[in-house]
C-alpha cells in the first residue's frame, strides 16, 4: 500500500510542496547524495539503510523518502522493531532514525517540514502509535535542536551508539 503525506508551506522558497512517501527503489538515484564528513560521523547513508540491509524487506522497518518539489531529497527510517524499546518501555512507540536530507536541500527548512508531516504518516502505519522516538548525537548540535523544536521531549538519559553518546528523545503523538 502506497503512503504519501503532502504540506504546502509559504515558509518554503516558492509554495514549494514537502511530501513524505514510502522509498521506492526509483528514488535511489537521486537519494545518492553525499553527506560531509561532519554529518557522516551520526547518520547512516541511505545506502547503508536500502542497500546493505536491505531494510525494505524487514517486518516492522518503514523506509521513508521526503519529497520537495516531487523530487527525493531526502530519507529515514521508521523502526517498529525491539530497537525503539532502547528508548523507552512504550510498546506502542515507534523509532525514527536514519534522517537526512541531500546537502543541496538543507537549511531551506525542508526538514522541519517533513518532521511537521511525521506524526500523521506514522498514524497511517499504525493507529496505536502514540509515541515517536529517537536518538541524536550529543555532538549533533544542529539536530538537537532540530527535534526539540519540533517539540520532542529529551529524556534526560543517553544511550552509547555507533557514533557515540547519544541523547534519547520522545514525543508523544
Amino acid at each position: 500500500m502506497s503512503r504519501r503525506i503532502n504540506l504546502i508551506n509559504p515558509m518554503i522558497e516558492n509554495l514549494s510542496s514537502v511530501s513524505l512517501v514510502n522509498y521506492e527503489d526509483s528514488h535511489y538515484e537521486h537519494l545518492s547524495y553525499e553527506l560531509d564528513e561532519t554529518q557522516r560521523r551520526f547518520t547512516k547513508t541511505v545506502y547503508q539503510n536500502i542497500k546493505v540491509e536491505e531494510v525494505h524487506k524487514i517486518n516492522n522497518k518503514y523506509p521513508i523518502t521526503i519529497l520537495y518539489q516531487e523530487n527525493p531529497v531526502g530519507f529515514f527510517l521508521l523502526d517498529r522493531t525491539v530497537d525503539h524499546l532502547i528508548v523507552t518501555g512504550n510498546p506502542n512507540s515507534i523509532l525514527l532514525r536514519g534522517l537526512s536530507l541531500n546537502p543541496n536541500f538543507q537549511g531551506k527548512g525542508i526538514a522541519k517540514q517533513a518532521l511537521l508531516l511525521v506524526d500523521s504518516f506514522v498514524k497511517i502505519i499504525a493507529e496505536d502509535i502514540d509515541e515517536i522516538v529517537l536518538t541524536v548525537n550529543i555532538e549533533n548540535r544542529y539536530a538537537y535542536q532540530l527535534y526539540l523544536q519540533m517539540d520532542y521531549k529529551d529524556t534526560g538519559r543517553f544511550k552509547n551508539g555507533r557514533y557515540g553518546l547519544q541523547h534519547m528523545l520522545f514525543k508523544r503523538i
